[in-house]
């Protein structure tokens, strides 16, 4: 699925530093966005952003296709009134399921979370076949429920490699567990095997975390998984993608740290929590936002 982008209006030179400033604003069903915005953060600490979790209605990949469209839609629409210079949708499920309908709508570019996957799964795995030295193939995907069945990656896949071996496994005990804060212990290695099994018996070489809750379990992933397994987290490609849109439009925001705003959908102090444990850094103020 390619980015969905739609070029700004022109601006005058006495606006431009305005436009500059204007923040990215970054949504997840929950805290797993969190993920992408620490990247994000990393890359381009300059950069003002507005994240929204919508804890309030986690997990998107066991609602309909219908609600994560509706959900999609109404939260980039709000983000669009915040006045963000784009949106990045930082969950898979979303980003299958509502990236269309929201980009038919929206006034400012929309990136989501599968062409930046594909981007840096293919990097490692292109003209390379399961068996060869060195080869990366075959491919897996582990996401939620409704990313797997949506059939988005598969499709990506098969445009990209057809052909290629791919897998794709739903692992829905994930994000309950990261949502509480449980990223290691042996609920998370029950859950890690359980899911990932199937895939390392399939000799899997290059894994897509296809959930952007799921980099918060990479340890434990990649410890099942084994040293030459390569994880693919597309957070890494979407920072590179918001840069390069930027960069080519001069709209990187100018300075050395921008600011940070969080909202939620549910409980506040319970997001604080989360988020300060999985950001590494205590979040001050989660303002409650609710559709």
């Amino acid at each position: 699925m390619a980015a969905q982008v739609r070029e700004p209006v022109a601006a005058s030179a006495a606006s431009i530093v305005a436009e500059k400033s204007r923040p990215i604003g970054v949504f997840d069903s929950g805290v797993g966005g969190l993920s992408v915005l620490r990247v994000l953060e990393q890359r381009l600490p300059a950069e003002n952003y507005i994240y929204f979790g919508d804890t309030a209605r986690v997990p998107y990949g066991d609602r309909t296709p219908q609600e994560v469209r509706d959900f999609t839609v109404e939260i980039g629409s709000w983000l669009q009134e915040q006045g963000c210079k784009m949106i990045l949708i930082a969950c898979n499920t979303a980003t299958v399921l509502g990236m269309k309908a929201l980009a038919a709508v929206a006034q400012v570019p929309v990136y989501g979370m599968v062409e930046a996957a594909m981007a840096g799964a293919m990097a490692g795995v292109a003209g390379a076949a399961a068996g060869e030295a060195g080869g990366l193939w075959p491919l897996g995907l582990i996401a939620t429920k409704g990313t797997v069945e949506s059939g988005g990656y598969q499709a990506a896949v098969a445009a990209k490699a057809p052909g290629k071996p791919f897998y794709a496994q739903a692992c829905p005990g994930f994000v309950p567990l990261i949502e509480k804060g449980i990223l290691t212990g042996p609920q998370v290695e029950q859950a890690v095997e359980k899911y990932l099994k199937p895939l390392k018996e399939k000799g899997v070489g290059t894994l897509i975390l296809g959930c952007t809750h799921y980099p918060f379990l990479a340890p434990a992933i990649a410890a099942y998984m084994g040293e030459t397994v390569r994880l693919v987290d597309p957070a890494r490609q979407l920072a590179l993608m918001v840069e390069a849109y930027l960069k080519d439009r001069d709209l990187l925001n100018e300075g050395s740290m921008g600011t940070r705003e969080f909202y939620c959908s549910g409980d506040g102090e319970a997001f604080k929590a989360q988020g300060s444990n999985l950001l590494g850094r205590p979040l001050i103020e989660i303002r409650k936002q609710v559709f």
